[in-house]
C-alpha cells in the first residue's frame, strides 16, 4: 500500500485544498453543500493521481538516477500503465461532465496540459515556471466554477505571483540537487533567486492594493485588520525566501511541513475569515 501511496502521490492530495479557496476568500463559506465538496475534491484528487502516475512512468529512469523513490515500476509493461491510465481518465473525465460542464471543461484543459507539460513544455527553461503556476490556478478556477463563486482580478494576480515564487523555487532546488532531466543549471541561479524576489514583492503589492480599495474592503468589519493579514504575508514570504535553511519544493511543504508558515497561514485566515460581513 506504500508502494501505491507514493506512486500515485495520494499526500499530494492536500495541494487540492485550494479549490475550496474561491469559498473562504468570496465570503461563501455557509452556502456551499457538504456532499458537493467531497465529490469535487475527489474528482481532481483522483484526476491529480491520474496524472502523477503517467509522469511517474514517463520519468522513472530519470528519477531513479535523481533520487531514492518510494516505489517501482516494471517498464516492461509500460504500455499496460498507459492503458490503464487512459481508460481511468476517460471514466473519470465522463463523470465529471454529467457532474458539472463546467469543471469537465477545466479538467480535460488540465489534463491535456499536464500530458503536454510531461512530455515537452517541462523542458523550455522558464516556461515551465509559469505552467506550475497554472496548474494551481486551475485548481482555483476549478473550485470557483464548482461552488459558483466569482474571482477578483486581485485574488488571482495575488496567487499567480505566490505559486510563480514557490515553483521558482522548486527548479533552486533542482539546481542544489543538480537533477539531470531538468533544463536548468548553475548559471540560472541568479535569474531563478530575482523571479522569486520579484514575484514576492509583487505578491505583496496587490494585497496591498486590495487593501486600500473601497470596493473590496468593505466586505470586512475592520479595515485595520486587512494591514495585520497584509503584515502577516510580508513575514510568510520573508520567511520563505529568507530565513529557511531548508528549501521547500511546493505549496505543500511550504505551507504544511514549515511551522513558522503553517502558523502565520492560520492566523491569516482566522483574521480574515474573523473579520468578513459573512460569516
Amino acid at each position: 500500500m506504500k508502494k501505491y501511496f507514493y506512486l500515485f502521490k495520494i499526500h499530494h492530495w492536500i495541494k487540492n485544498l485550494i479549490i475550496f479557496l474561491p469559498v473562504l476568500v468570496g465570503h461563501s463559506f455557509f452556502t456551499i453543500n457538504f456532499f458537493e465538496c467531497i465529490i469535487y475534491f475527489l474528482i481532481i484528487s483522483l484526476l491529480s493521481s491520474i496524472i502523477y502516475f503517467l509522469n511517474n512512468i514517463n520519468d522513472y529512469e530519470e528519477d531513479i538516477k535523481n533520487k531514492k523513490l518510494s516505489y517501482s515500476l516494471n517498464l516492461n509493461i509500460k504500455n499496460t500503465y498507459y492503458f490503464l491510465s487512459i481508460i481511468s481518465f476517460l471514466v473519470l473525465i465522463t463523470f465529471s461532465y454529467f457532474t458539472n460542464q463546467k469543471i469537465f471543461v477545466v479538467c480535460l484543459f488540465y489534463f491535456l496540459l499536464s500530458i503536454s507539460y510531461n512530455f515537452y513544455l517541462k523542458k523550455k527553461r522558464y516556461l515551465d515556471i509559469f505552467i506550475l503556476s497554472l496548474f494551481h490556478i486551475l485548481r482555483i478556477i476549478y473550485g470557483s466554477l464548482a461552488f459558483k463563486v466569482s474571482l477578483s482580478v486581485y485574488f488571482i494576480l495575488f496567487c499567480s505571483a505566490i505559486f510563480l515564487m514557490i515553483g521558482s523555487n522548486k527548479r533552486l532546488v533542482e539546481i542544489d540537487k543538480a537533477y539531470t532531466n531538468r533544463p536548468y543549471d548553475e548559471k540560472d541561479r541568479r535569474k531563478i533567486q530575482l523571479m522569486q524576489l520579484f514575484f514576492g514583492f509583487f505578491a505583496v503589492l496587490i494585497f496591498l492594493l486590495f487593501t486600500i480599495d473601497p470596493t473590496k474592503n468593505q466586505f470586512f468589519i475592520y479595515k485595520e485588520l486587512l494591514f495585520v493579514n497584509l503584515l502577516i504575508i510580508i513575514l510568510i514570504i520573508v520567511n520563505f525566501l529568507f530565513i529557511q535553511k531548508n528549501k521547500n519544493q511546493d505549496i505543500v511543504v511550504f505551507i504544511y511541513q514549515n511551522k513558522v508558515n503553517f502558523i502565520l497561514v492560520s492566523i491569516f485566515f482566522i483574521i480574515f475569515i474573523g473579520n468578513s460581513v459573512s460569516f
